[in-house]
């Protein structure tokens, strides 16, 4: 049995993944571009070959660029222990050369060695994500679990309904689960801890991350705990696996890190994190992305927009929306902002983002100033057109009498009015309102002709001038509360 001494650290040749213009390429530790870019995506080198995407199809280069397997997979993973996984759809497959060996109905999966040809048959369901040692979970046609080794021969597990997406041999245990709970079988496929987890975790430095009663603990391999289950339940439950001799742990809904023992070397104050590798570890703050030391000292400052773990040196980060590298002391490989740092371009982009703010500020404070006055001159040429307009007389239907006179008047802003309607005269006080109509309110009333009424009722009449300035049209009310529509016409009164 293959016993892994730790978790497998993939070697990239010391070359680290780039992208221009939309290509995908690479660079030394220099910084110098050493494959150019050219492809549509990569992952990284390890064992001396990467993945890389033409078009829609997956194959691998070696470390001077060249393809080395042509790119005829759906999907392909990164080498572990000289396999890789891949997946296929349907068509037909090849043995790494050009001639055609069998067909697929259906997306399967299997893995390949360095010289691009099949361990076995790519016909499995489902294949981890590569081998660790000499072993690796798939998932054959019937929708069983087996166990795989590296000549492609498959042992069936005994009783296993799910394994992780993640799940992996390390140590020869990997987690599955059945019934509803998580345990550990060996390469043999048989259950090594029992089913008893709500959730677990690969084995590193002799502990798993596992779940019970909702929170997260770690056990040792035989199964007892030697950290008790006082975490949140993981979010990310890889990252919660020890790196380096570390693990992440939540608390309260932030981040920090344990060693093998159980002590915090950090406590949970981190938006998040990810874990140790090269001694460093990338942990979120209301700052951003920073790292820390082995002992939760901030070695390399909050300044960066997202970042990722060491790998041989250095790590990939971003700041304002540039891609870039450090090293483990925090220094750009190729500075994105030469003449400047992360802290300051930030300083300034903000500075103009701010002033560009005010300014725009300052011109919708402006608009609407000149929005308000020319609204505030148009209302009042038309109070000057009304003001101007009412005057005079008019001729119309009031109350129902078709030759009523109306005579407006207006004297220094006094505005009043006469009208003479079957044989009455009414005199009143008038008021031009805010919006621009005529409040007439009856102050008296003469008998001055021939009337079919022997009394009169004072009249509010409520009028609009029509914006061509030629009719008056509203409503009258009586003292007795009887209303009806007043229109009239420019005429004489």
């Amino acid at each position: 049995m293959n016993r892994p001494p730790g978790r497998y650290k993939p070697d990239n040749s010391g070359l680290y993944r780039i992208k221009v213009n939309g290509k995908v390429g690479f660079m030394d530790r220099s910084g110098k571009t050493v494959i150019s870019p050219q492809f549509d995506e990569a992952s990284g080198f390890s064992e001396g070959l990467a993945d890389v995407r033409v078009g829609t199809k997956f194959g691998y280069i070696d470390t001077k660029g060249t393809v080395v397997i042509t790119p005829q997979f759906d999907y392909a993973g990164v080498f572990r222990y000289g396999r890789a996984a891949v997946k296929l759809c349907c068509g037909q497959y090849w043995d790494g050369s050009d001639v055609a060996v069998g067909r697929i109905g259906k997306n399967r999966y299997g893995f390949i060695d360095r010289d691009g040809k099949y361990v076995g048959t790519p016909g499995f369901l489902w294949v981890a994500q590569s081998f660790d040692g000499d072993f690796a979970l798939v998932r054959v046609a019937d929708g069983r679990y087996g166990i795989m080794n590296r000549s492609g021969k498959v042992v069936m597990a005994g009783n296993v309904e799910l394994v992780s997406v993640f799940a992996g041999f390390t140590a020869g245990l990997a987690p599955a689960a059945t019934g509803g709970k998580w345990g550990y079988i060996d390469t043999a496929g048989k259950w090594v801890i029992d089913p008893q987890f709500e959730s677990a975790g690969n084995f590193a430095d002799g502990l798993a991350p596992v779940t019970v009663g909702g929170r997260t603990g770690y056990i040792n391999e035989k199964g007892r705990f030697v950290v008790n289950p006082q975490y949140d339940p993981e979010i990310l439950g890889r990252f919660d696996e020890f790196y380096d001799g570390y693990a992440r742990f939540a608390s309260g809904g932030k981040f920090g890190f344990i060693d093998t023992k159980g002590r915090v070397v950090s406590d949970a104050k981190f938006l998040f994190a990810f874990p140790f590798s090269d001694g460093l570890a990338p942990v979120k703050t209301e700052d951003g992305w920073g790292f820390i030391d082995r002992t939760g000292k901030m070695v390399i400052s909050p300044q960066f927009d997202t970042a990722w773990i060491f790998q041989n040196g250095l790590a990939p980060v971003t700041a304002l929306g540039k891609e870039a590298y450090i090293t483990t002391t925090g220094a750009f490989v190729v500075d994105p902002f030469p003449g400047t740092n992360v802290r300051a371009e930030k300083a300034r982009l903000a500075a103009e983002a701010a002033q560009a703010a005010a300014n725009a500020e300052a011109a919708r404070t402006m608009a609407n100033a000149e929005a308000q006055q020319a609204l505030a001159n148009a209302m009042a040429a038309r109070r000057s057109q009304v003001e101007q307009g009412i005057a005079g007389g008019w001729v119309g239907s009031f109350g129902g009498h078709r030759n009523s006179r109306l005579t407006i008047t207006r004297e220094g802003g006094v505005v009043g009015a006469v009208l003479l309607d079957d044989g009455w005269r009414e005199v009143f006080h008038g008021e031009l309102g805010n919006d621009n109509n005529l409040l007439l309110t009856g102050a008296s009333a003469t008998r001055v002709g021939p009337s079919s009424s022997s009394t009169y009722s004072l009249d509010t009449l409520r009028l609009e001038l029509s914006a061509d300035g030629g009719s008056l049209t509203g409503q009258y009310r009586d003292a007795a509360g009887h209303t009806g529509t007043v229109t009239m016409k420019k005429g004489r009164p």
